[in-house]
Parts: C-alpha cells; structure tokens; sequence
C-alpha cells in the first residue's frame, strides 16, 4: 500500500538535541519534507500551519523562532502582476546546515546500552 507515494526526508537525529518545542520539531520537519533534496521550498503559512495542525500565529511563531535560532533563512518573495503592481507571494524558505551543539550539550549526550553480557556498556550518541 502506498502513503503518499512514499516520499521520505532525512534529518539529523541531532535536531532533538537543541531544544526546540514541539511547534518549531514540527515546522522544521515539514519544511524539510518540502525541501526534498533542495535546500529550500516556498509553502504559505496556512499550508505549513495546515499540515502541522496549529494555527497561522502558532505557524508563524515556530518560523520566527527556527529563522532566529540559524535553522532556517526567510527571504520574502514577490511578484508583479500585469498591471505592474507589486505583491508579496510566499516566502521562499532555505534550510540551513545545524547549528553547532554548546559543548556543554555536547558534554551530556551520552546514553546507556545495557548488554546481557557484559552489563552497562556507555555510548556516545
């Protein structure tokens, strides 16, 4: 059975490690979805706020905050129709390489693996 053709994104799992809410896990994961295999994509904010299940203001939060944060770059877009009038369309939105992690963040993700054989055995991840 086929779920939206299934088309899948990849991210660093690193991306739970910055603290961001669920809003901002949530607009960042549909931006990048969006993406593909660019690093940028143009959707409407009732588009992302649809797709996230908030609303505009919440969408429009999450999108300040990642843009902020050096997630995300916004860069407003527009168009002129032909009456010459200029208007504001969608923004087109460039996904950036992660942020280095604080080393002090860095310091903490450790995790525990325990092995029937030997017992505690400590990873960094």
């Amino acid at each position: 059975m086929s779920i939206l053709g299934e088309h899948f994104f990849k991210t660093s799992n690193a991306i739970y490690s910055y603290g961001l809410g669920c809003r901002e896990l949530a607009v960042y994961g549909y931006l990048r979805s969006r993406a593909g295999s660019k690093d940028n994509c143009w959707p409407s904010m009732q588009t992302i706020a649809a797709a996230c299940g908030c609303s505009d203001t919440t969408a429009r939060k999450a999108v300040d905050e990642l843009e902020r944060r050096g997630f995300i770059r916004r860069v407003p877009t527009y168009a002129t129709d032909r009456k010459g009038r200029r208007r504001q369309c969608n923004n087109t939105y460039y996904l950036l390489d992660l942020p280095p992690l604080p080393n002090k963040l860095q310091d903490k993700l450790t995790y525990h693996e325990v092995s029937p054989e030997d017992g505690t055995k400590e990873k960094a991840g």
